[in-house]
């Protein structure tokens, strides 16, 4: 098994005495490092920066990875040449913002110690990510966006969020900040709570259409906002959902992005119906091309009120997604992540502050951003006591599922039963009206239940035949296609036993 126990990758590593000191050595090394190579691109250099992730790593899972990417690195993987363009295209502000909090706060340094503390005084992990919902409002009606579901007459005021990133990054170690909405760019204060939280990275999902030119260099100037575009696939997929005209003002936004050296991304919605635009090679292609060093896959999930289950990628469709993703994962230079196909990566699904948790715009603390129910808000609570509750302890701690199929890790379609018994045992509150509607609605259930009997047929027999990878090779291993995924053959030279047994499974 290729997937490791989640304690043993979490397990504390401490680099001995003097070790702040010495992590803050190691960050300063980082810093001359990036400047160096900003300049004087090499594989050795890159190679180096590596190797010191694994020293300051601060978790036998933060060393594998560090350990990982030297090899990447070493046998000239696509994700050298991703790093490439991270360190030689970008402003060097955002550059060094995004690597300092990102790699060496959000993973390698800060995060990993302060998770480790959190355990000890409160007897579980806390989430690596926080995903903020800092605003309903928007500029856009989006078909399927759940967002303006919820009701709410103001959001939480930017005192509060200050209250809420300090518990996330102090207590926790949180530094990554996925900020949704509604629209986040419509609220004044987005980029004020940026600024003051400048050592963490705010992912930000957008529709792009307040991005203007002073925005751009207010963005280049702080370094650490990373927008993520929202796209349903090219022009007419996505102006069928998000309004005519959307799909070209993105790609012009993409380019002053680009121009400027600011670090941004995609993020697709996959359907049913576009599932065939946006796996293809030339939509990988076109958003590699246009800038993106990020691209981010969500299927559509069923939620809000009367949602609709037929445009859920079926059991083929999920299999061809997750093929995708591993495809332009090791043959762009181009990070792509699918959050279901994935799930062998992080150890099954990441919800109920497992690795993220979502906090939305009136404050209740839910376990996914897709799943509406909560038991606590942080108007009348910490953070940490909201993690503490039964609901989400029961979360964490059923992941993953007894049958270690990590290819089904949601447990809304993937396995609709298990969060029906948590709904029925632990009786979390609606966050808007119609949020429990694919729980308690018999022709919604029915519908789901239909699905994931299909995907299970499918995807246990992917998993009993180690039809899946990891996020990358492993070292010693070579991407081959998405096919065949692995082997320990490098391409174009031949196996020389007739029965092979090089795969990487």
């Amino acid at each position: 098994m290729r997937v490791k126990e989640q304690k043993l990758m979490w397990q504390s590593r401490n680099m001995g005495l003097f070790d702040k000191l010495k992590l803050k050595s190691q960050q300063v090394a980082i810093s001359s490092l990036l400047n160096y190579l900003g300049n004087n691109f090499s594989k050795e250099k890159l190679i180096g920066l590596a190797k010191i992730f694994e020293k300051i790593a601060g978790s036998k899972g933060g060393v594998n990875h560090a350990r990982r990417m030297q090899w990447l690195f070493e046998s000239e993987h696509p994700h050298l040449y991703w790093w490439k363009r991270i360190l030689t295209e970008l402003n060097p502000n955002c550059r060094d913002k995004w690597i300092q909090n990102f790699f060496v706060n959000g993973y390698y340094g800060d995060n990993l110690r302060k998770r480790s503390e959190f355990n000890k005084a409160n007897g579980f992990f806390p989430p690596t990510v926080l995903l903020a919902s800092i605003t309903k409002n928007c500029n856009f009606n989006c078909k399927g966006c759940w967002a303006h579901e919820y009701d709410v007459r103001e959001d939480l005021t930017k005192e509060k969020w200050q209250e809420i990133f300090r518990e996330a990054r102090d207590v926790m170690g949180i530094h990554i900040f996925p900020i949704v909405g509604g629209e986040p760019f419509i609220r004044k204060e987005f980029l004020e709570l940026a600024e003051e939280f400048n050592d963490c990275t705010f992912i930000t999902f957008t529709n792009g259409s307040l991005i203007t030119e002073q925005v751009v260099e207010k963005l280049k100037k702080l370094g650490n906002v990373q927008p993520m575009f929202s796209l349903g696939g090219m022009r007419e997929n996505t102006d069928a959902v998000r309004g005519e005209g959307c799909f070209d003002m993105v790609m012009k936004k993409m380019d002053m992005l680009k121009q400027a050296g600011i670090f941004f991304g995609a993020s697709i919605t996959a359907t049913s119906q576009n599932c065939d635009e946006v796996t293809s090679d030339e939509f990988m292609q076109m958003l590699s091309d246009k800038g993106c060093l990020w691209s981010w896959f969500f299927h559509y999930v069923p939620i809000g009120e009367s949602p609709n289950v037929d445009l859920v990628p079926n059991a083929q469709q999920r299999e061809k997604i997750l093929k995708a993703v591993y495809n332009a994962r090791n043959t762009l230079p181009m990070m792509t992540v699918d959050f279901w196909g994935d799930g062998p990566e992080m150890m099954g699904c990441i919800a109920g502050g497992r690795q993220y948790i979502h906090v939305n715009p009136k404050g209740d603390v839910e376990p996914c951003t897709f799943v509406h129910l909560a038991t606590n808000n942080v108007n009348n609570c910490t953070l940490t006591e909201a993690l503490a509750s039964p609901f989400m302890s029961a979360i964490r701690n059923g992941i993953p599922y007894e049958d270690g199929n990590m290819l089904r890790p949601c447990m809304i379609v993937d396995r609709p039963e298990v969060l029906r018994g948590y709904y029925e045992k632990f009786k979390p509150y609606e966050t808007h009206q119609g949020a429990a509607d694919y729980l308690t609605n018999p022709e919604i259930m029915g519908k789901i239940d239909k699905y994931s009997h299909e995907v299970k047929e499918i995807l246990d027999e992917d998993w009993r035949n180690n039809l899946w990878m990891t996020i990358f090779p492993l070292e010693g291993e070579y991407y081959i296609d998405r096919d065949n995924f692995c082997s320990k053959v490098k391409p174009g030279k031949k196996c020389s036993s007739e029965k092979c047994a090089c795969c990487c499974h």
